[in-house]
């Protein structure tokens, strides 16, 4: 965890310095070039409300959301999260690389009254590593960021990182088999501990299997067509097929009834060329 930092403050010191030696004017036009580039990498923009209902139909929260997809598969989702039955609001981003490994995310919780704490999160061959801040648990206000890393035994491509919202569940199934099917197990790491508690995270086994094939309709009138899951907890979630936009979660926490969270909005912005096509043959 430490290496990588120093490595990511050594990066961004080198291309600053690059950047000065190249002059004014050129410094400019590497400006522009970059971000023609990376205007050039996103292909799609996705944009979203969530919004959950419990049992006895009063409102129990939202999430707002974006997601950008990259030319070459990889993405980011970030999230404003509200859950009214906790009276609290989460602030999450996780990136996910063209593999389907959720490599790295941040979360940033507080209550009505005050900020819990953040965690930023790093996955590694061994596990992750997590740098946490928890605002409840300082002593002075001087009491910094503390650093730690948790181990896990399961490789990287059969753990996913959670970071609260519903929203952020579809990055856990991205390695699911379909082919294969059935009982696939899992870790999770979640981060931010429990609601009111603790920001630094760790691993819990799960399970998921896939249900089926399921189209859901959306308030706007239009159907989408959808995987839907079930997972160890007793909690279901459907899935778009290819972003794993989640667009409709059962949430369960203990043997009460389910907490229903439902895309009720969705926003489609095409940002990149389309990919070529190959043609037909003769």
């Amino acid at each position: 965890m430490h290496k990588f930092l120093a490595m990511k403050a050594g990066a961004k010191l080198v291309s600053l310095t690059l950047l000065v030696a190249l002059g004014g004017s050129n410094v400019a036009a590497a400006e522009t070039h970059e971000a023609a580039e990376s205007a050039t990498n996103l292909q799609r923009l996705y944009r979203g409300t969530t919004v959950c209902t419990a049992p006895d139909g009063k409102n129990c929260g939202a999430d707002y959301w974006s997601l950008f997809i990259h030319k070459d598969g990889s993405r980011v989702l970030q999230v404003a999260s509200e859950t009214a039955r906790a009276g609290e609001v989460r602030h999450a981003t996780i990136v996910i690389e063209a593999d389907g490994i959720a490599h790295e995310a941040f979360m940033h919780n507080r209550s009505m009254s005050e900020a819990l704490g953040s965690s930023y999160v790093l996955q590694t061959d061994e596990g992750v590593g997590q740098a946490v801040h928890t605002t409840n648990a300082l002593k002075t206000p001087t009491d910094g960021i503390e650093l730690s890393s948790v181990a896990s035994e399961k490789t990287p491509e059969h753990r996913s990182i959670g970071t609260g919202p519903v929203v952020a569940d579809g990055s856990h199934f991205f390695n699911y088999d379909m082919e294969a099917a059935g009982d696939q197990a899992r870790e999770v790491f979640w981060m931010g501990g429990s609601f009111g508690g603790t920001m630094a995270g760790s691993f819990r086994p799960t399970t998921y299997t896939l249900v089926g094939e399921e189209s859901i309709a959306m308030p706007q009138g239009y159907d989408i067509p959808t995987d839907h899951f079930r997972m160890a907890s007793g909690s279901e979630v459907w899935l778009t097929k290819g972003s794993r936009i989640v667009v409709r979660a059962d949430v369960r926490f203990g043997p009460g009834p389910a907490l229903r969270y439902e895309l009720t909005e969705l926003n489609v912005t095409p940002l990149g060329p389309t990919p070529a096509t190959k043609p037909e043959p003769k």
